[in-house]
């Protein structure tokens, strides 16, 4: 069997050709040894658009939680130890095992302000139903 050089090189470039495509079409920016983020932020303010868990792999020995703000459309690396980063990973593994979406994690409650405008809601309906039955007399 002989092999002829032009085969060869033809066969050659091919396979070069194949590699090339294959490497382009995965558009991977994977670098190993190194984690997404090497800064992080122990919270944001403002309305979140996305969130993004990567679980501990070979190349970064942490989790890392990466939220968009809906503002501006900002990438913030979230430390994962931090209250709202813990916050944001159990809501993540919840709804992932549970089949829910993630985008109910972006959801932030706050507090104080809601309670009291209840209270007051309460108070004056309250004092409005008093006032009431004691006209009606």
């Amino acid at each position: 069997m002989k092999l002829y050089l032009q085969s060869v090189s033809q066969l050659a470039f091919l396979s070069l050709c194949c590699v090339l495509i294959t490497v382009r079409e995965s558009d991977s920016t994977f670098v190993p040894g190194r984690c997404v983020c090497p800064q992080t932020q122990p919270g944001v303010r403002g309305q979140l658009k996305e969130l993004t868990v990567y679980p501990k792999n070979p190349s970064c020995h942490k989790v890392t939680v990466i939220v968009t703000l809906r503002s501006n459309n900002t990438l913030v690396c979230l430390n994962p130890e931090a209250p709202m980063g813990k916050q944001l990973i159990r809501c993540w593994n919840r709804a992932h095992r549970l089949g829910r979406d993630v985008t109910l994690c972006l959801k932030r409650r706050r507090r104080g302000r809601r309670g009291q405008h209840q209270r007051s809601r309460q108070r004056s309906r309250g004092h409005n139903r008093k006032a009431s039955s004691s006209n009606s007399q």
